[in-house]
């Protein structure tokens, strides 16, 4: 747990980062919840939602929809921190486009329920994703700071003092990003937990 810890608080400038652009990019998407909907239903990115959706319906027993959210959300997260090699770019990418389909969610729920999407975020979001979305944000910080080693490693090529640092920095980051795993599995773990209890509880 202290190591845990300790992987974020030595992140927590990109942490913070990792925040404000996952919080800016919600706020996008429930603005320009119209277009950016209809985007997603063309990159065919909403099909995909509707479709886990509906599978989770068709067979909401706890075993399998636990499996089927903490796996899916697990695999993102990896994802997110491993394309963190192709300096930085895709963690930032994921982050936003995670953001703006919070965003477009909340729009069309807001719209169909005449309900104020902070509550809807609160009562709908935030019971699962006061983990999960925490576990997202500490993925991209942690994809984008592998970004920026990676950048380092390249321009430091041809300096030896620089060659140096850089084996310190990635000594560093490699140390931590154990920790940092273990943790983000039991967040994403606690949060399919009641994610899935939520859907069973509500789907009988």
């Amino acid at each position: 747990m202290h190591r845990f810890l300790e992987a974020i608080r030595t992140e927590k400038k990109l942490i913070t980062i990792a925040s404000l652009l996952f919080i800016l990019a919600i706020v996008s998407g429930y603005l320009a919840s119209g277009p950016a909907g209809e985007w997603l239903k063309q990159a065919g990115v909403w099909d995909q939602f509707i479709q886990k959706a509906k599978t989770i319906g068709k067979n909401p027993g706890w075993v399998d929809t636990f499996g089927l959210i903490f796996f899916n959300n697990l695999f993102a997260s990896m994802t997110m921190i491993g394309t963190g090699l192709f300096f930085g770019f895709y963690p930032i990418l994921g982050l936003v486009f995670n953001g703006v389909l919070v965003g477009v969610i909340l729009g069309a729920a807001a719209e169909q329920s005449g309900i104020h999407p902070l509550i809807l975020f609160v009562t709908q979001i935030l019971p699962h994703g006061i983990l999960e979305l925490p576990a997202v944000i500490l993925a991209a910080a942690y994809g984008i700071r592998l970004g920026i080693l990676v950048f380092q490693s390249v321009i430091g090529l041809g300096s030896p003092r620089l060659r140096q640092a850089n084996r310190k920095a990635w000594s560093d980051y490699l140390g931590r990003i154990t920790p940092l795993l273990a943790g983000m599995v039991v967040m994403l773990a606690a949060a399919a937990v009641i994610e899935s209890g939520l859907i069973v509880f509500f789907a009988k």
